[in-house]
């Protein structure tokens, strides 16, 4: 059976506690609890969104009953992408559209009626989008086209790679920087989101070359399969199951260098300056990185890391190690604990478990 790959999206719009949702109306107030039940599986609450390869838009609740599906559409083509903005949620189609969806004026999402924008031809995919401030970055083979979520329009294009055959895989947004990899590349690229200008570009090749070595486990070739960024560092998964872990920092706070610390480092960094003319407000922060400074995780996945999820983690006993073991934070202002989660967790996802620094364990 051919497994199909459904990426997902979860809303957390919020919405009026006084609206009737449908269907609801019809139930006696008297029984709360059915009442309850069923207005957690509106779609005005929070919901969670699934595409197949079979080219189905599946809504589920994310607050009650989980596996019942609220409402689904039948798409022309294969769900590759889902991002929301802007009370907007945008589907990358394999055919070279992205379906638009709204909410209809009692807070529902309307699957029926939906805006759909034609970025080339049908024969090749939009294989990731990204939301990055107020715009949408969808990645057309070698082209990046940035919507806009309120006129519908793309407002503008570029090549993510002077190599015209490339084609983008995945983009991820922080600050005023995107980053963009390219299929079959062991190689990352970073954009500025205002004026998209290329900033850096990041090789990770020789450092998982130095760390795990070239003929351990088929490493002759890298290439990345999974982004995110989260805890102010980039995730990489590569096509041999490997995990990296890169923080990022601001061009105006330069770590010290290979040269400055005397010690050589692996891994590849080429920095491209703009020039002078290039408008940079003391608020933002281009996500610059080293590999200088990349961790390499030794759990990884017998084959290609597929997706990286970061979720809030529980337990105070993680956070108190993560601090030293101190409670000196204790007295701190409660709004500010309530906030921001104080453990981030970091999920991947990929076929099977390995420990590089044993192997794989059928060689014994």
């Amino acid at each position: 059976m051919k497994n199909v790959r459904r990426p997902w999206v979860l809303l957390r719009d919020d919405a009026p506690p006084d609206i009737i949702k449908d269907g609801i109306s019809e139930l006696s107030m008297a029984n709360h609890v059915a009442y309850d039940q069923l207005e957690k599986m509106s779609s005005v609450l929070p919901t969670m969104w699934l595409g197949s390869q079979s080219g189905s838009l599946y809504v589920h609740s994310s607050v009650a009953q989980w596996r019942v599906c609220i409402d689904s559409v039948k798409l022309s083509d294969s769900v590759l992408s889902i991002v929301h903005i802007k009370g907007r949620v945008f589907a990358a189609l394999a055919d070279g559209t992205v379906a638009i969806f709204h909410r209809k004026e009692d807070g529902q999402w309307d699957l029926n009626n939906y805006h759909l924008l034609d970025l080339g031809k049908p024969h090749h995919s939009i294989r990731c989008m990204a939301a990055a401030h107020s715009k949408v970055w969808c990645g057309y083979r070698n082209r990046i086209h940035v919507v806009n979520p309120k006129t519908l329009t793309v407002e503008h294009s570029f090549d993510a790679h002077p190599r015209k055959e490339s084609q983008i895989r995945q983009m991820a947004w922080v600050g005023d920087g995107v980053w963009v990899t390219i299929r079959l590349d062991s190689t990352l690229r970073l954009y500025n989101v205002h004026t998209y200008q290329h900033l850096q570009d990041i090789d990770i090749e020789p450092y998982v070359s130095k760390m795990l070595g070239t003929g351990k486990l088929g490493f002759s070739f890298v290439r990345i399969t999974a982004l995110l960024i989260s805890c102010n560092r980039l995730w990489m998964g590569t096509g041999n199951g490997v995990i990296i872990s890169v923080p990022l920092s601001d061009s105006n706070k330069p770590s010290a260098s290979a040269n400055q610390t005397g010690v050589k480092m692996p891994g590849a960094v080429v920095r491209v300056y703009s020039d002078s003319k290039e408008n940079i407000t003391t608020s933002s922060f281009v996500p610059y990185c080293s590999m200088a400074q990349a961790q390499l995780s030794f759990h990884g996945h017998r084959d290609a890391v597929k997706f990286f999820v970061a979720v809030p983690g529980k337990g105070s006993t993680m956070s108190s190690r993560l601090q030293g073991g101190s409670d000196e934070k204790s007295d701190g202002s409660p709004n500010e604990d309530n906030s921001k989660p104080k453990v981030m967790l970091i999920l991947s996802g990929g076929e099977g478990y390995i420990d590089f620094r044993i192997g794989d364990g059928e060689e014994d």
